[in-house]
Order: C-alpha cells, then structure tokens, then sequence
C-alpha cells in the first residue's frame, strides 16, 4: 500500500537518526527529568521535620548531579560527531526555533544541577551520590552563597517546565499536524520504515 505525500514522514536522508550514544543518553536525561521533577515537588511538600525527607532530598540532588554528568558527556559526544538535519519540509523559521530550543535545553540541563549543587554546597549541605560516595565540595560553605543557587533554582525550575512543554508539544506537533516523523530522529527508526 503506496503511502500519500501527507503520511507520516520516515526522513529519506541519509544518517537521519542520531548515533545510537546520544539516543541512550537523550532517554536516559528525559527519563531522569520526569523523576527529578515529581520528586522536586513531593520533598518540598513534606514537613521539614520529617524523617525520610532527608533521603528524597539526597535521591534528588543524585539525580540532578546524573543528569549534569551525562549532559556533559551528550556535549562532547555531539561535538565529536554530526547531528542529522532538520526535515526539509520543517519551515526555516521552525527550525531556527527548534535550535534555540534545543540550545536552551542545553543550558538548563547545566544550569540546573550546578545551581542546585551551590546551592546544596553553598549551605553546608554535602551530597552523598546515591548513598554511594560524597560528591566532592568545589564552593565553599556560604550562606549568601547558598542563597544565591537556591533562587537561581527555584526561577530556572520554571523556565525549565516550560522548556520540556514547548519540546514535547513541538514533537507532537511535528508527528500529528505536519506529518514529519521527527521522533523518529531519536528512536532510530527515521528512515527505516
């Protein structure tokens, strides 16, 4: 059954999908934000006084601190390769913003965890990364200094929400009104089907 001109794209380009490293390093990031965030909300909920909100706390910043270091590792991989093209059939004005986008997921992705871990230091508040090791202090104990990267938190927490939305709705977008199979970009079946 031949598919009409407006069928789901499956991106004829050569090399359309990204590597399968920075498709294992995209769900692992996406998965830690969608338990870093509920987990964000739950532990500020809780009474301060309360016996287990020490160790959701903990499980938080570990999370945090796996997401930065493997945003440090999507950087490097990205720069030592290529990423595939936009779509031809993606507006240019959609692409440019897809770029700024992706760029500012980028920044949050290391803004987040690093004012989280000044925040953290700047307190006096060591990490124990998954009850494994203490992350070692590279701030100093300051409590101007904790302040600071835990307002910086809080603010970027919403510039961040509203990141993920406008990237998952852009997907949804793509996939169901222009009919462009970018998810596939980072499913590894773009062009395949």
């Amino acid at each position: 059954m031949s598919r009409t001109p407006h069928s789901v794209s499956a991106l004829s380009v050569t090399g359309s999908t990204y590597s399968l490293t920075l498709r294992v390093l995209h769900w692992l990031t996406a998965l830690c934000m969608f338990v870093v965030i509920p987990v964000a909300w739950y532990m500020t909920t809780m009474d301060r006084h309360a016996p287990s909100r020490g160790s959701w706390v903990n499980f938080h910043k570990s999370i945090g601190l796996t997401v930065l270091l493997l945003t440090l590792i999507r950087v490097v991989t990205r720069l030592s390769g290529t990423a595939p093209p936009l779509p031809q059939r993606i507006p240019a004005f959609e692409q440019t913003l897809a770029h700024i986008g992706h760029g500012l997921l980028y920044l949050i992705l290391f803004a987040m965890p690093i004012s989280g871990y000044i925040n953290s230091y700047g307190g006096g508040h060591p990490v124990n990364w998954f009850w494994l090791f203490q992350v070692p202090a590279v701030v100093p104990a300051d409590k101007a200094l904790g302040h600071l990267g835990s307002k910086v938190h809080y603010w970027l927490a919403y510039l961040t929400y509203v990141l993920i939305a406008g990237h998952v709705l852009a997907v949804i977008y793509h996939q169901l009104v222009q009919r462009v199979d970018i998810l596939g970009r980072m499913t590894g079946r773009a062009g395949k089907r």
